[in-house]
């Protein structure tokens, strides 16, 4: 039978491990005291009690010094205990690591005091520094381990209460009383304006914004979005008590490709669920050519989004036999009308942006009107005329 070969240096080492355990508790005060010295958010002891503080060093020199001469410990789950209790407690990870090391530092003037004063061989203590330092790398990485791991549940538990929050105020489901609370969840002023934004999302599980809050910020809007299975939705409050919501506009249409709702200003947040109704609404009015669409800004898009299949039929009857020509001929006098709304009703302007004489533009239109059965000089037949052309754009636009 064989035997393993005795290994005196290694008894020498457990030796010493047993003189450092034996003065455990003097070493834990005076480690104690070192950490609070130098890290100040230990100094009060109304974050981390001495108390507390100390079963922490006790637990560490015991990991150190107990399997000292045998196996280094390779696992700590008391370290990684310890660092999430940090996590919790609120303690910086800059400052539990800097706790570590003024540990780590006393430890190792502890172990080498006896091969200073001759006790144990100099090869002893150069082999027992070897393993502390083995030790103290992998409690110090358990820790830091212990403390990533909370935060990071920590971190997910509250996106998933403000994603909940924010999810019952859409619905309308909050109650007067929670209204405060939810506007802290979700780190929003308690008080308007508010604006809820509907943007499109081009595929589903995509974002329609990269990082909305972020995006928002500099503008001093703060916001919180949820993404749904056909939108990214957001609740932002505007700056000032005459809110700007053309900035606001501009900074969302220049970061996503697709179509943008937005409702009208709102004081209090348990209007959020109607203006979501409106914000939906105003992205159904958007199109290519007017990405985004808001609310009470622009009232024929969203009229001309309100209820889809009777604004169809609205303009179906409205454009009369128009559908009788070619497809070209269709786009080509719908876009003069369209020029001429935009140049405030100027054949002349119109000519400018089309690149065609104003004589042209005015043959388009007496065309247009031969269809319809509707005169341009008549106020009410030009208000449905132009209805039905809001309508009609949305329709045949790719995204509707």
């Amino acid at each position: 039978m064989e035997h393993s070969a005795p290994d005196p240096m290694g008894a020498q080492v457990a030796l010493l491990g047993a003189r450092m355990l034996e003065r455990a508790g003097e070493l834990a005060d005076e480690m104690v005291e070192r950490i609070r010295a130098a890290v100040p958010v230990y100094r009060s002891g109304d974050v981390i009690t001495v108390a507390e503080l100390r079963r922490t060093c006790l637990a560490n020199i015991d990991f150190v010094f107990g399997p000292m001469g045998h196996a280094p410990a390779l696992a700590s789950p008391e370290s990684r205990d310890n660092g999430r209790r940090r996590a919790q407690a609120g303690v910086p990870l800059t400052a539990v690591m800097e706790a570590y090391r003024v540990s780590a530092r006393f430890l190792w003037e502890s172990l080498a005091e006896p091969a200073a004063t001759g006790e144990v061989a100099p090869e002893a203590a150069l082999r027992a520094a070897s393993e502390m330092w083995l030790v103290l790398d992998t409690f110090t990485q358990e820790m830091a381990d212990g403390y990533r791991e909370e935060v990071t549940s920590q971190t997910l538990s509250r996106e998933a209460e403000r994603s909940a929050v924010l999810q019952a105020l859409l619905e309308g489901r909050l109650g007067d009383a929670d209204i405060y609370e939810a506007a802290d969840i979700l780190r929003l002023p308690a008080q308007g304006p508010y604006v809820v934004v509907a943007a499109q999302v081009l595929e589903p599980g995509r974002h329609a914004f990269a990082r909305a809050e972020g995006l928002l910020r500099p503008l001093g809007v703060a916001s919180a979005w949820r993404l749904l299975h056909d939108a990214e939705v957001g609740i932002a409050r505007l700056p000032g008590a005459h809110p700007r919501v053309a900035a606001l506009a501009d900074a969302l249409e220049a970061a996503t490709e697709g179509h943008i709702g937005i409702s009208p200003p709102y004081p209090d947040l348990r209007g959020t669920a109607e203006a979501l109704k409106l914000a939906r609404i105003a992205l159904r009015g958007a199109y290519d050519g007017q990405r985004v669409t808001v609310f009470d800004r622009d009232p024929l898009a969203v009229a001309a989004a309100g209820a889809p299949q009777v604004m169809r039929t609205v303009a179906r009857a409205t454009l009369g036999t128009l559908d009788q020509v070619t497809d070209r001929d269709r786009a080509l006098l719908l876009d003069t009308f369209g020029a001429w709304l935009d140049a405030d009703g100027s054949a002349d302007r119109a000519a400018a942006a089309l690149f065609c004489h104003p004589n042209t533009v005015r043959h388009r239109l007496r065309r247009l009107q031969d269809h319809t059965g509707r005169s341009l000089s008549q106020p009410r037949e030009l208000a449905e005329l132009t209805l039905a052309f809001e309508i009609d754009r949305r329709i045949t636009d790719p995204a509707h």
